[in-house]
């Protein structure tokens, strides 16, 4: 079987899915809230200089400024006696300095983006390093043809430049190489043009979409279909092909009647990645706990007897293990340090068979990876190289209830999902309208500010909607309350008529008008004419209009 990808995309959020063999291998989120921003490179300038930490903070626009270090800043060696001279960050940088920056890391755990000044562009078959005058070649390419392709970029590279042979290259002519280079070289020129005459902070160039940038770092012959489900996202992948002279066809647009993720079973994967425990074919398990510093995986037979020695089953559970591993490392991005707890083994032979298989297993995985051995506790030590939070990251945050300890879905994640929902019971159903209950947290993003997002919604699924809220709700909490024609449902999903008298609390003010207030009924924003030397006490007021989310009422 070959590989599979899958592209969900709507006005909020990109999500991708690799597939190989009909199994799901990697996921990738791309939110319009929180966009990646690895690749982007952005002339910023030097805020402060740490000559504690060999490093500096940069400005580059963004939230939070960027962190540099030393080892990550080109500057010209300089030797005394033929040894090279260490040097300081307070030597090469200064505050207020203009300096052009690459980001290779994205913002995490409230630290700002991870940068260098070793520009890097990447083609489908060649990375320029314009301040690297070397050749580098993947590992994967070998024998002759590393030899040839090596030759290859040795005439066509730059005098002042670094390239870096992609694997993607195998089987390339000298002549595509030839011409990929020239297109990355004048890109390099316009990068450079553009920074002399900017100010900073400025984003100099934006890396490509998630899915572009997907398909130029692993597309490869072994792919097979790509199935997208909106136009646009279909054309930008073959207007990106032609560019690229690839002839690839099979890009099916889906038009079945549940949503795409739904139809590969891709949303299970995910609720599955989100769990601490995972389980094996043979009844054992693997729990994965995430920490500030590292990630443990600790490995149990669970259920598991296979009716012979103890040693076995032990020795059958730990290979099970180390390939369930390694593709939970894939699928949920786990990086930095990794500990992992297998289930102790006395014979050093059964040791060497896991770490074997261990290795053996991580060598699908396109993500930079180190392994030791084992201790002396039997714990297997591994870095996995960290560019994004993972799944974690990208659709959880800390849980507000254990102090930190835990994760939960983040608000942004279940609204996504409430938003998904919609859109299928507003496919699979022949009403023309919905009343639907949500937790009133989840029900304001949905509804969104000035009703624009639920407004959205109507327009692509050519229906009515209407939202209530109940306190009681969990965060995910979805319910079809009622169903059928708009005039039924705009009816029902009023709290209040016209001319009904209330007895409120007065909750905040209002920021349109300073003298009027607010109040809330069931997810019904009311606004209460000059009520705001009411805030805090509880008054009688009456309705006098009502809009599709909200009220205007009067102190009676």
């Amino acid at each position: 079987m070959g590989i599979e990808m899958l592209v969900s995309s709507d006005k909020n959020e990109t999500r991708v899915a690799i597939l190989e063999s009909k199994q799901v291998v990697q996921l990738y989120f791309d939110r319009k809230k929180s966009k990646s921003l690895v690749g982007n490179i952005y002339l910023g300038k030097i805020e402060n200089v740490l000559s504690s930490l060999d490093a500096a903070f940069v400005d580059i626009g963004e939230e939070k400024n960027a962190f540099l270090y030393i080892n990550e800043v080109a500057y010209d060696v300089e030797l005394e006696d033929g040894e090279e001279i260490a040097r300081k960050i307070q030597h090469i940088l200064k505050p207020n300095q203009m300096i052009l920056v690459q980001v290779t890391k994205d913002p995490m755990k409230g630290k700002g983006a991870r940068l260098t000044t070793y520009i890097s562009l990447p083609g489908r078959y060649l990375v320029l390093a314009p301040f690297n005058e070397g050749i580098g070649v993947s590992r994967k390419l070998e024998g002759r043809e590393r030899e040839e392709l090596k030759l290859a970029a040795e005439e066509i590279k730059p005098r002042d430049c670094g390239l870096i042979i992609r694997t993607a290259a195998r089987g390339s002519t000298k002549a595509k190489l030839k011409k990929e280079a020239k297109q990355l070289i004048k890109f390099w020129s316009i990068i450079r043009k553009k920074a002399a005459i900017s100010r900073v902070p400025v984003l100099i160039y934006q890396e490509y979409s998630i899915v572009i940038r997907l398909l130029r770092d692993i597309f490869s012959e072994d792919f097979g279909t790509i199935y997208v489900d909106k136009k646009i996202i279909k054309k930008e992948i073959i207007h990106y092909f032609r560019g690229i002279g690839v002839n690839f066809n099979n890009i099916i647009l889906h038009h079945g009647t549940n949503e795409l993720f739904e139809e590969f079973n891709v949303n299970e994967v995910i609720e599955s990645a989100l769990e601490r425990k995972v389980w094996l074919k043979s009844g054992g398990f693997i729990v994965i706990d995430y920490g500030e510093a590292l990630t443990t995986i600790d490995v149990n037979t669970g259920k598991f007897t296979s009716g012979k020695s103890s040693t076995q089953t032990i020795l059958r559970t730990n290979l099970e293990a180390a390939e369930a591993i390694t593709n939970q490392l894939r699928l949920r991005d786990i990086g930095g340090i990794i500990v992992i707890d297998f289930i102790d083994m006395s014979s050093e032979d059964d040791r060497s068979k896991v770490l074997s298989r261990f290795k053996q297993c991580l060598e699908k995985d396109k993500t930079k990876t180190e392994v030791l051995t084992f201790s002396k506790l039997g714990l297997l030590e591994m870095t996995r190289k960290n560019v994004s939070d993972g799944i974690i990251g990208a659709l959880c945050k800390a849980c507000p209830c254990c102090g930190g300890m835990g994760y939960i879905k983040s608000e942004e994640t279940v609204r996504l999902e409430i938003e998904r929902k919609i859109r299928n019971l507003a496919r699979e159903s022949n009403s023309k309208a919905f009343l639907i209950k949500l937790n009133p947290t989840i029900a304001s993003l949905v509804i969104g500010k000035g009703g624009k997002n639920l407004a959205n919604l109507e327009f692509i699924t050519k229906k009515y909607i209407a939202i209530k809220s109940d306190e009681n709700l969990p965060l995910d909490a979805f319910e079809v309350m009622s169903e059928g024609l708009a005039n039924d449902i705009k009816e029902a999903a009023k709290p209040f008529r016209i001319g009904d008298i209330l007895d409120m609390e007065v909750e905040e003010y209002y920021s349109h008008n300073k003298n009027d207030a607010l109040s809330r009924v069931e997810g019904y924003v009311v606004q209460i004419i000059d009520g705001r030397k009411y805030i805090g006490t509880r008054v009688k007021v009456e309705i006098k209009s009502i809009s599709k989310t909200s009220a205007v009422a009067v102190i009676r």
